[in-house]
């Protein structure tokens, strides 16, 4: 194993190291008015393919999580953001 870590973002990004195999565990999201949605791609950009959608809740917070293995992305984890998060943080591990 990796590290592990914890990191918000607003903007679309890498989770962890950028092209870095990554293990997520789990997923806060804080949407505003308006429900986000959650995209994450395997891979380095935003036109990466789609491994997992999950939809916010409306002025709130809800957390995802994705058991005792997590999901392993061996591309690496890119977070395509939506306008309607105030933030998400993501609890990962970045695998060797």
């Amino acid at each position: 194993m990796g590290y592990s870590g914890a990191v918000s973002k607003t903007a679309d990004s890498a989770i962890g190291t950028s092209g870095k195999p990554i293990r997520l565990f789990a997923v806060n999201m804080l949407s505003g008015g308006t429900a986000g949605q959650l995209v994450l791609r395997n891979g380095t950009t935003a036109s990466a393919a789609i491994w997992v959608r999950e939809v916010g809740t409306v002025s709130t917070g809800k957390t995802v999580t994705y058991g005792t293995y997590g999901i392993l992305f061996p591309a690496g984890c890119f977070y395509d953001d939506d306008s309607n998060f105030t933030g998400v943080t993501f609890q990962f591990i970045e695998e060797n």
